[in-house]
């Protein structure tokens, strides 16, 4: 789509992005022309590098989620009962106690389960269907480059989200409240992903790319 190559062009001359942004959608159906995903299973923050530094287009099934954080983040999957109740994260040792894991767990957002079969990425400026949701991975001055642009026209504070897996805070919540959404990371995806120690991840729902990408043209960053 010629717009998304135009959207893509812009952010990445006013930025300098070093990576693609990715667009991602959720559907009950493939999209048209677009092909599953050929690799074994990997977790969603995996899926994010295919795309950004391999330029792949492809769509996955649940059974394509290698991490139940994602699927479920998505709404593909139901969290299991040992994610519920803490077990798992606490005996994983990330949290203390299974309460706190629990508190957690219930505190991060999820699309509905059963209300997504299919997810799919592209690069932005390769985008062959209609994102929901677009992810910048980028260093602190970029992303600050498009909360400042998000509040040129909206007066908007945009939303910090550490703590939850970046399925949830950066791919689910932007589509789920309409809002810009950036994170630090977690632990997974800092493991599992190609990213730098400085970098950080910015979530932004497709509806707004129009006005962020015009206020990047008219605003004026000083170095």
């Amino acid at each position: 789509m010629q717009k998304h190559i135009e959207f893509s062009n812009t952010i990445r001359k006013h930025l300098k992005l070093e990576s693609q942004p990715v667009a991602i959608s959720f559907s009950n159906e493939a999209p048209k022309g677009v092909e599953q995903m050929k690799s074994e299973k990997i977790r969603l923050c995996q899926m994010l590098d295919k795309v950004r530094f391999d330029d792949e287009v492809f769509y996955t099934t649940v059974d394509d989620h290698k991490c139940d954080g994602g699927s479920g983040s998505c709404g593909m999957k139901e969290m299991s009962e040992g994610i519920k109740n803490g077990e798992f994260l606490s005996k994983m040792g990330l949290f203390g106690s299974k309460r706190a894991a629990r508190r957690f767990i219930n505190a991060n957002p999820r699309i509905e389960y059963g209300t997504v079969k299919i997810v799919s990425f592209a690069p932005l400026d390769r985008v062959p269907f209609d994102p929901d949701v677009v992810v910048l991975i980028c260093n602190a001055k970029q992303g600050m480059m498009i909360t400042e642009a998000f509040a040129y026209e909206s007066g908007k504070r945009t939303l910090g989200m550490t703590g939850p897996p970046i399925c949830s805070s950066i791919v689910a919540a932007p589509f789920l409240t309409g809002e810009v959404v950036y994170s630090f990371g977690d632990h997974g995806a800092r493991n599992y992903m190609k990213i730098k120690d400085d970098e950080i991840f910015v979530g932004i729902p497709a509806e707004l790319l129009p006005m962020i990408v015009g206020n990047l043209e008219k605003m004026h960053f000083t170095n």
